[in-house]
């Protein structure tokens, strides 16, 4: 009775204290991916996230330890859209910044880069060298956010999944367009590999788009990312 008692007092610690023993933990894990040991970090995390479900930090490592881009990029795109005040949400907004540069669709990378100016003005990713990057490409802009999203794309789209296979994409798009939605597949390559992109709707805002998204990730359990169109 007595352990049951101590073992039930454990699980009811603050949230405080259980949010710093997990950002222990995740520190912990940077220094060891820093120091070569990504695979072990990536064994663990299934460990790290049935004892921390949902936090931030641990969906950040699990994003850092993916080799598949595409899953990488729609976790760290989660982070930012349901963490967007924890201390991981900059770093993943960057790097889903950097996903859309390198894939060479840089309206997209212009957007992202553009929320990050706007929701982390502080951060130190805007003094980066992708940062210089960006601004080469919209010199002609000015610096603030509102005028780069004025001056970006005028339609938008949801990117609801990312394939290293044609296959796979085209499953998905049938499955969309069984359930009357417009949709295509666009084909990307980064590094010498092929990514296929699906693309949902066509929308005249990005708050449009986002409602949209929310939509159909409460319908049919999938995550999307607002891209340019």
């Amino acid at each position: 009775m007595k352990w049951t008692t101590i073992s039930l007092l454990v699980l009811l610690l603050p949230c405080p204290l259980r949010a710093q023993s997990a950002n222990a933990d995740v520190a912990r894990s940077i220094a060891m991916i820093q120091n070569g040991q990504a695979e072990v970090v990536r064994g663990e995390i299934p460990a790290l996230l049935a004892r921390y479900p949902n936090h931030p930090g641990v969906l950040y490592l699990q994003a850092l330890t993916t080799s598949e881009g595409a899953e990488a990029v729609r976790i760290y795109q989660s982070i930012v859209d349901n963490f967007p005040s924890s201390e991981w949400a900059d770093d993943a907004l960057f790097k889903v910044y950097q996903f859309y540069y390198n894939l060479g669709l840089y309206r997209t990378a212009e957007i992202k880069m553009a929320q990050l100016k706007k929701s982390y003005p502080d951060s130190k990713y805007l003094t980066s060298a992708a940062e210089t990057d960006t601004q080469q490409m919209t010199e002609e802009k000015t610096d603030t956010a509102a005028s780069t999203l004025a001056q970006m794309a005028e339609k938008f789209t949801l990117q609801v999944g990312a394939y290293t296979t044609a296959a796979n994409a085209e499953k998905q798009r049938s499955i969309f367009e069984a359930e009357g939605y417009p949709v295509e597949v666009i084909t990307r390559v980064k590094e010498g590999r092929s990514l296929f992109l699906v693309l949902v709707g066509s929308y005249g805002g990005m708050d449009e788009a986002r409602e949209q998204g929310a939509a159909i990730r409460k319908k049919y359990k999938i995550d999307s990312i607002v891209t340019a169109k």
